[in-house]
C-alpha cells in the first residue's frame, strides 16, 4: 500500500518499512541488506540514536584532526569528523545491537574509542576487498572492554589506510566474544593476539544533558 505522505505522520512513515534506506552503502549504493529481515529499527530506537550521536559529535569534537597510537602495533591513525560519523552510522550500531547490545552500549565505547584504539591488541592487516587503488591497507584491532555496566565484551576496530592521508580510524563495532579466526572473512597470515592487559573500563556516557 502506498503512502499518502500529506497525511501521515514520521512515525507512520517509519513503520511502513521506509528506514530500509539505512540499508543502502552510502558510498557503493549497493544494498546490505534488508532491513526488515534482519533487523528492523524501531521508531523509538531511531529517537535514541539520534540523542545518542547528537551527544557524541560533542563528545568527541575536540579529538577532531588529532593522531593516536596503537602501542601494541605502533600504528598512527588519525581521528576524524568522519570517523563520528561512521562510529554513529546505523550500520555500525546495528552491527553492535546483532551481536547483542545496546544502541547506549555503542555509543559508550565510541565516547572511549581513543584510550580503546591506543590499548588495543593488533591483529592483521588486510588488502581492500573491492580493489580500491587509493586504499593501501585495512587494519583491524580489537580490545577487551567492561562497560559502566559490567558487561564484559569486546571492541572491534577498524582502520582505513589510503594513500595521501595515511592511517584514519574508521570504525568500532562491538563484539560478544574475540572476533574467532576462521569467522574473519579475510585471510590473516597469523593468529589472534591474547591481551596481557585487563579489560579496559569504559567511561559511562555524557549525554545526561543531551534533550
Amino acid at each position: 500500500m502506498k503512502l499518502d505522505l500529506t497525511n501521515c505522520t514520521l512515525k507512520d512513515f517509519w513503520e511502513e518499512g521506509h528506514h530500509k534506506v539505512f540499508w543502502v552503502d552510502n558510498e557503493t549504493g549497493q544494498l546490505v541488506a534488508d532491513a526488515c529481515i534482519v533487523y528492523r529499527i524501531s521508531y523509538e530506537e531511531h529517537l535514541i540514536r539520534l540523542r545518542c550521536r547528537k551527544s557524541l559529535i560533542g563528545c568527541l569534537s575536540p579529538l577532531f584532526g588529532k593522531v593516536f597510537t596503537n602501542l601494541d602495533s605502533n600504528i598512527k591513525a588519525r581521528f576524524s569528523k568522519n570517523t563520528v560519523s561512521k562510529i554513529s552510522s546505523d550500520k555500525a550500531i546495528t552491527k553492535s545491537v546483532v551481536n547483542g547490545f545496546s544502541v547506549e552500549e555503542h555509543f559508550e565505547a565510541a565516547e572511549n574509542i581513543k584510550q580503546i584504539f591506543e590499548m588495543a591488541d593488533y591483529i592483521d592487516s588486510f588488502p581492500d576487498k573491492k580493489g580500491d587503488p587509493n586504499i593501501v591497507a585495512i587494519h583491524r584491532l580489537q580490545k577487551d572492554i567492561e562497560l559502566s555496566n559490567s558487561k564484559k565484551c569486546v571492541a572491534y576496530i577498524t582502520l582505513k589506510e589510503v594513500v595521501k592521508a595515511g592511517n584514519r580510524i574508521y570504525t568500532q563495532e562491538l563484539l560478544l566474544n574475540k572476533y574467532p579466526l576462521q569467522d574473519a572473512g579475510e585471510l590473516m597470515s597469523r593468529g589472534l593476539n591474547t591481551s596481557e592487559t585487563t579489560a579496559y573500563k569504559c567511561s559511562p556516557r555524557t549525554d545526561s544533558n543531551i534533550t
